[in-house]
């Protein structure tokens, strides 16, 4: 048995930034362990003869975290990193999506009215549709709504990941209050430019866009959740919305008005300190 010390190194806010530098460390013979405390908080450990190279990879690390040098080392342990903070190669986080009950419950609510248009569409859409202002509720419910199986799914893989992303780095209130305030921004602007025949999640997911997005560039993590290449297709897909030359018909001001609701709102939060 070795009688090396080891040194503790950082505490690092991020499991997965803490992982992928063990094992780009590991991967050059160099013994580095990460000590996860819980879901926001790890701290490493390194043998006390390799005390100053490991700072010095670390330093490196921090400048540069996304670089494809460390997840390749992860990969070559067979142990990929997933954003989420635990080894998986799964996109989405289903293991944790119990554990947020916003995008839970969010996501539940639209596959029922899904179902409620199914059997009596014209009861579900008259039910939810902004067609009566003075009643609170509709500046909300329109986003519960929608009109295909491709709409459907389309925005709850994204409110899946982006959502239950959120949720789990600012909280479940924090994320009941954005979903709320983009919805009825997002809703309200549809409103007032075109009128009341329109219906889904696709603000909220264009607010979740463009706040993740940006929330990356002030507060880098190791994976962002929204690529710079994704971000152009998502503007670019907005901007063919406005110009009217796609096969589906758009809530195309709701989509503008959810994405800088979303990128003022990231600017106003910022993560939460563990």
């Amino acid at each position: 048995m070795s009688a090396t010390t080891m040194l503790k190194l950082a505490e690092m806010n991020d499991p997965a930034a803490a992982l992928l530098f063990a094992d780009y460390c590991k991967s050059r013979g160099l013994q580095v362990n990460a000590q996860l405390e819980n879901d926001m908080l790890a701290i490493l450990y390194c043998e006390e003869n390799c005390h100053k190279q490991v700072t010095e990879l670390l330093h490196e690390f921090v400048q540069q975290p996304a670089h494809p040098r460390y997840q390749a080392a992860a990969w070559q342990r067979s142990t990929p990193v997933a954003t989420n903070g635990t080894h998986s190669a799964v996109t989405i986080p289903w293991a944790k999506i119990a554990n947020c009950p916003v995008t839970t419950v969010l996501l539940l609510l639209c596959l029922l009215v899904y179902g409620w248009q199914q059997l009596d569409f014209e009861s579900a859409v008259t039910g939810l549709q902004l067609t009566a202002p003075e009643q609170i509720w509709r500046w909300f419910t329109p986003a519960l709504l929608h009109f295909s199986v491709t709409h459907l799914v389309f925005n709850l893989l994204w409110w899946l990941l982006l959502g239950a992303a959120v949720e789990r780095r600012f909280g479940s209130v924090s994320l009941l209050n954005f979903t709320v305030v983009t919805a009825v921004i997002s809703n309200a602007t549809q409103y007032f430019v075109v009128g009341t025949n329109f219906g889904g999640l696709s603000g909220v997911v264009y607010a979740l866009f463009g706040f993740c997005w940006l929330n990356h560039k002030r507060y880098p993590q190791v994976q962002p959740l929204i690529s710079d290449a994704l971000a152009i297709f998502m503007l670019v897909w907005l901007i063919l919305g406005f110009a009217d030359v796609l096969w589906v018909s758009m809530a195309n001001w709701a989509h503008l008005a959810g994405l800088l609701a979303g990128l003022i709102m990231a600017l106003l939060l910022k993560p939460p300190r563990r």
